[in-house]
This record gives structure tokens, sequence and C-alpha cells, in this order.
């Protein structure tokens, strides 16, 4: 197993999907979340925005508590919300 590559649980299994995220292999099992994604890169889920990167069309964010439909090969990508301040975009006091 190569350095960028993670396996969700302690073992792959036949039921292992291999999925890019952020251009990075990882190996995560069936029923994966989206905060399950965005934990491979080490980003917490209160601060994470996942989407699917799907064909020409632009990227659609997903819901972070709720399992994903993969495929072998898709493609994710995983960022942090942009906070400013101390406080998240859009909030005010």
């Amino acid at each position: 197993m190569s350095s960028t590559t993670k396996t969700a649980g302690d073992q792959t299994t036949s039921s292992a999907v291999v999925i890019f995220v952020n251009r990075r292999r990882f190996e995560v099992k069936l029923g994966v979340t989206g905060a399950g994604i965005a934990a491979l890169l080490g980003v917490p889920a209160e601060n994470a925005v996942v989407e699917i990167e799907a064909g020409e069309g632009a990227p659609t964010e997903l819901v972070l508590d709720a399992p994903v439909t993969l495929a072998p090969g898709q493609q994710f990508l995983v960022t942090r919300q942009y906070v400013m301040g101390g406080s998240m975009a859009g909030e005010r006091a």
C-alpha cells in the first residue's frame, strides 16, 4: 500500500472501492459518508465541504452525514469552509 492510499477500516475487503479525493487515491468501504471522505484528508466534518465531480457540470456538494453512492474511480473534492475573523462566512453577530 502506498503512502497516499488509506483504507477505511482495518483491512481492505472485496467491498472496498478505489476513489480519488483531491486527486489522491484512496480505498474506502461501501457506505462511507461525506464526513468520512473529508477525514481521509484530515479535514474535520464541521469545517469540510465535500463535492463530487460529475462529468462536465459543476461539482455537487454532498451531505456530510449520509452514505455516499460510490463507483470505482469516482472523483471528490474536499475543501475547508472559509473562516474570516474567527466566525464562519455568512454568520453575523
